[in-house]
């Protein structure tokens, strides 16, 4: 039985990671969990039965001695608490971003190397009926050589306002980490994990005083528990994203990224390759001058708003038995993350930056 620790309270413990953890009941066993907030944590526990909460994560580390923690505390706060954890002798699960920039990212993989402990990023949006049918596809060169891609990941109104992803200070962005950085190791995953070459980015504010639902703003069980009053006035991060990718091998990436946009809602993903290109979610391949068909896909296995972190967790369990590798790889996140640092420094100067840049 892997005993799991999870640390902070909010809306994705209560809503992906204890429901998926408790839909593996024969490996998992949730022991405690943490908050700052002591209410939240207590309540967390009583909703879901869970034996143990505590206020510090440290005195819960130390006391459970659990074999997996999942980081669920804000971005700016992941590298903090999935080095404490590692540190004391537990694997990591950490909800994405796992870090936003190369050093962190290499710091906190090298500190589960050293301790002999698995450290995986929760990139759970990978695992949708379309994407995994495109995987099968790309991974048999189906597309040919890579040569272009696009995202894009619009909302009309669904800045996340039951929470801090509006504040710098402790998300470290706005929707290009959020919701974005799915669509990134979505279409890097797709594309075999390219070596970035360059970023040029932008990022806008329009649309703080405009709210949607729970629903569209992230909350996809429509309940948040414990829901922090927004101020439009904390708001300092992004609600839309552009720019262009550019990596080693001479593929390009264009993508645009929306908590708030006045365009068609969308979470599309584009590959062209010299042999054929893929449409998702449509499932459509295209070849040719007027080739055209669909991709094989199977039916989604797992029926929950936060399916993905099902796979995850059946990842998990499959590789803390020996019996599978990491779903979501080293060398992935640390793209990612590399990806996102250049993304915002590019921002910042409003130029094109370079990864081999001093």
């Amino acid at each position: 039985m892997i005993k799991v620790c999870i640390i902070s309270c909010g809306m994705i413990t209560n809503s992906a990671h204890i429901p998926a953890y408790r839909n593996f009941s024969d490996d998992f066993r949730i022991s405690a969990v943490s908050d700052i907030n002591e209410t939240a944590a207590r309540e967390t526990a009583k909703r879901h039965g869970i034996p143990n909460f505590y206020q510090n994560a440290q005195e819960m580390l130390e006391k459970e001695k659990p074999d997996l923690v999942s980081v669920c505390v804000p971005n700016c706060f992941h590298k903090e608490y999935t080095l404490m954890a590692l540190n004391h002798g537990a694997n990591v699960l950490c909800e994405k971003p796992l870090a936003f920039n190369y050093a962190d990212a290499k710091e906190m993989f090298d500190t589960a190397e050293r301790n002999g402990k698995l450290l995986m990023a929760c990139q759970s949006m990978r695992f949708t009926p379309d994407r995994l049918a495109a995987k099968d596809y790309t991974d048999k060169n189906g597309l040919g050589n890579i040569y272009y891609g696009e995202l894009s990941r619009v909302r009309r109104r669904g800045i996340p306002y039951w929470g801090t992803f509006h504040m710098k200070k402790i998300s470290c962005g706005g929707a290009f980490v959020d919701i974005g950085v799915h669509m990134l190791d979505a279409i890097l995953w797709l594309m075999g994990n390219p070596e970035i070459k360059s970023v040029n980015g932008v990022t806008m504010q329009n649309h703080k005083q405009e709210l949607g639902s729970l629903k569209s703003s992230g909350a996809l069980t429509g309940n948040v528990d414990n829901m922090r009053k927004f101020n439009p006035d904390e708001m300092d991060v992004e609600d839309f994203a552009c720019g262009t990718l550019k990596f080693s091998g001479g593929a390009n990436v264009s993508f645009k990224v929306a908590w708030a946009a006045n365009m068609p809602e969308s979470s599309d993903i584009r590959i062209v390759g010299d042999k054929a290109g893929i449409d998702l979610p449509e499932g459509k391949i295209y070849y040719g001058e007027s080739g055209e068909e669909n991709l094989s896909m199977n039916k989604l296995i797992y029926n929950a708003p936060f399916a993905g972190h099902m796979y995850i967790a059946d990842n998990l369990r499959k590789v803390l038995k020996g019996e599978a590798e990491p779903i979501v790889k080293p060398s992935e996140t640390i793209n990612t993350a590399k990806i996102l640092e250049l993304f915002y420094k590019s921002a910042e100067l409003k130029r094109e930056v370079f990864a081999d840049e001093n």
